[in-house]
């Protein structure tokens, strides 16, 4: 019977010269791929306001305008393009209920005929001789409030409805803005009552442009908002 021996380190040298090369198995396969991150720098797009056109800045300067009006109000309403965005809105109001009881007088037959088509009631100077408030457009504004008007070619109409009335709005644009009356280089506004016109008591009266210490407030709108400028 062969008997066990004990292996010394010794005849382990000699039995087993050749080294064994130690493998890890592992259950999964070990990805060592290190991670990399590209990075990329932020892409940031330039966003511009909406650029406002010149009827854009007439509307927001009208539908400030509109908040003066109250229900029971007689109203001189203006001619113009700036004008007629009040007209509309007053119209708009009309017609949602946001707003009742009011009487127009028009300072011209282009006005006359827009907000009868809005459904807006009218009435003339002669049976509403004093009006609460009006409302109508400028061709300049100065920085006492004077006013150069009539361009819009309904210049006497306009000048008596706004007379007339206890308040007088004026919206504009600013580029209606001067710094003097005349400043904008165009011609002042002059008007010549013909005979068979609607007053004939004024026959041959010639009327200016020039509306002086008569405005109790203008609305100006421009490209940073709408600025109310009172008397």
């Amino acid at each position: 019977m062969a008997s066990s021996l004990p292996l010394s380190l010794s005849s382990l040298h000699h039995h087993h010269t050749s080294t064994t090369p130690l493998i890890l198995r592992t259950s999964k396969p070990l990805n060592l791929r290190t991670a990399t991150r590209t990075y990329r720098p932020n892409s940031i797009k330039a966003f511009s306001a909406p650029v406002l056109t010149q009827d854009d800045l007439k509307k927001l300067a009208a539908d400030k305008a509109v908040e003066y009006v109250k229900p029971g109000m007689v109203l001189g309403l203006g001619t113009g393009s700036t004008a007629a965005f009040v007209v509309a809105k007053l119209g708009h109001l009309l017609k949602t209920g946001e707003l009742s009881d009011i009487v127009g007088v028009p300072t011209s037959k282009r006005t006359e005929e827009q907000a009868r088509q809005l459904g807006i009631p009218l009435s003339i100077l002669d049976d509403h001789p004093s009006l609460d408030l009006a409302i109508d457009g400028a061709d300049e504004v100065d920085p006492d409030l004077n006013l150069v008007k009539g361009r819009g070619g309904a210049l006497l109409r306009e000048k008596m409805v706004e007379a007339a009335s206890a308040k007088f709005v004026v919206v504009a644009d600013d580029t209606k803005l001067v710094t003097g009356l005349g400043g904008s280089g165009l011609a002042m506004p002059v008007e010549v009552l013909a005979a068979g016109k609607e007053i004939s008591t004024l026959e041959g009266v010639v009327e200016h442009g020039l509306f002086l210490n008569m405005a109790t407030a203008v609305i100006i709108a421009g490209k940073n908002g709408v600025e109310v400028k009172n008397k």
